[in-house]
């Protein structure tokens, strides 16, 4: 059986909502021209702060994807 990577799992997960916040973070990525580490970082930073205190599960990525284009937008 072969051996997977992080990057692996997180490519071909069967969670749904995972799907979406890696969807959201190549888009940065392509959008930005950021290093996909620093999108990934930043993201689940946000991501973390949303979770606190949003419960709609279904706009984090869009509101974690705003966020991060502030934070990285504004350390250019």
């Amino acid at each position: 059986m072969p051996k997977h990577t992080v990057a692996d799992f997180s490519r071909h997960s069967y969670n749904k909502e995972n799907d979406l916040h890696v969807h959201a973070i190549d888009k940065l990525v392509h959008e930005l021209g950021i290093p996909a580490e620093d999108v990934n970082r930043s993201y689940r930073e946000v991501l973390d702060e949303l979770k606190k205190d949003i419960k709609v599960k279904a706009i984090l990525p869009i509101l974690a994807s705003m966020g991060v284009k502030q934070r990285l937008l504004k350390e250019r």
